[in-house]
């Protein structure tokens, strides 16, 4: 009898938890890029830019990587070139940044400001120990 239990009870037991993982409800990794800016945007930073993404974890899937990418209108669009993740956003009069990642795999977090032909700033991944400081330079 105590073996029928604790079969029926194993069997249950597996049940729960494969329905739980089943029914769980995906939350994103990263924020879509909303409709409207958190602040007025300022076009006083549009051009061309390019830079590098610098890792001091020093885990080794945290590669260094070259970001290319404008400013048109004051709404961002830029590429980490090493593995084509964007980052879409918006820039305010102050340089005060807001981006968003379209990465499916790595939580990307990019914090910044940008003054006439330089943007500055930290970032760092939330499902990896990957972080470190990112820097772009205006190109036209």
């Amino acid at each position: 009898m105590n073996k029928y239990l604790i079969a029926t009870s194993a069997i249950f037991f597996v049940i729960f938890i494969v329905n739980d993982l089943f029914n769980t409800e995906r939350v994103p990794l990263n924020t879509p890029l909303p409709d409207n800016a958190p602040f007025t945007v300022s076009n006083q930073f549009d051009g061309e830019w390019e830079g590098k993404r610098t890792d001091i974890s020093g885990d080794n899937i945290c590669l260094q990587t070259r970001i290319i990418g404008k400013i048109k209108e004051g709404k961002v669009s830029l590429r980490l070139m090493y593995n084509n993740t964007y980052l879409e956003g918006f820039v305010s009069d102050t340089g005060e940044l807001a981006l968003f990642a379209d990465s499916q795999k790595w939580g990307y977090r990019f914090t910044g400001s940008a003054d006439s032909d330089q943007i500055n700033g930290n970032w760092k991944v939330t499902n990896a120990p990957c972080n470190g400081t990112w820097q772009l330079a205006k190109t036209s």
